[in-house]
């Protein structure tokens, strides 16, 4: 079975990752599980409380992974046991995919460098709050959705779009003709 993991942190967007982490979680050859810092209930921001099912430790002594899901959120907190997992699933050519805000933990682990990215976080924020702006914004892209090899980042206004390329990635559709239904499905006409 292959394990995804997904990290949720108090404040986190769900709506950015429901359709995805719903499909992934209905696939009977992936196991979807919810990492925190924590074993305690996460809070999104709409309120919805998660008991995640390891902690970040716990999963980085986890063979396997085949992937790592990361929210937006208001605030994101950055400890090094998260670095360190995303450091290694990135060594590892494992799939990276953070939405809206998210793409800051990879910006933070270091492992943007070279990458294209999208993020919803602009420089302006980062100013307002009299933070460093982690991101090397020579290498970010104004679109809705990127993926540079391993690494998928998407605006948060585009879950539907980020949740169908994580899919891709995986390798969920059956064939060509479930692709484009799933894809004319869930995308306005």
């Amino acid at each position: 079975m292959k394990k995804v993991l997904c990290f949720l942190y108090d404040t986190y967007v769900d709506f950015e990752i429901t359709l995805a982490c719903y499909y992934i979680n209905e696939d009977e050859n992936f196991q979807l599980t919810y990492i925190s810092y924590e074993k305690t209930p996460v809070s999104s921001r709409a309120g919805m409380k998660v008991h995640p099912d390891m902690t970040v430790k716990e999963a980085i002594k986890i063979d396997n992974i085949e992937g790592l899901i990361i929210p937006g959120g208001h605030e994101r907190p950055f400890k090094p046991e998260l670095k360190q997992l995303i450091i290694r699933l990135n060594n590892e050519n494992k799939l990276l995919a953070a939405i809206c805000a998210g793409p800051e933990f990879f910006a933070k682990s270091g492992i943007l460098g070279s990458k294209k990215y999208t993020t919803t976080m602009t420089p302006e924020e980062y100013k307002e709050k009299r933070e460093t702006d982690p991101f090397p914004r020579n290498n970010y892209i104004e679109k809705r959705i990127v993926k540079d090899n391993n690494i998928i980042t998407a605006k948060g206004s585009a879950f539907i779009d980020f949740a169908l390329e994580i899919f891709e990635w995986f390798q969920m559709y059956e064939d060509d003709t479930e692709r484009e239904d799933c894809k004319l499905m869930w995308t306005p006409e």
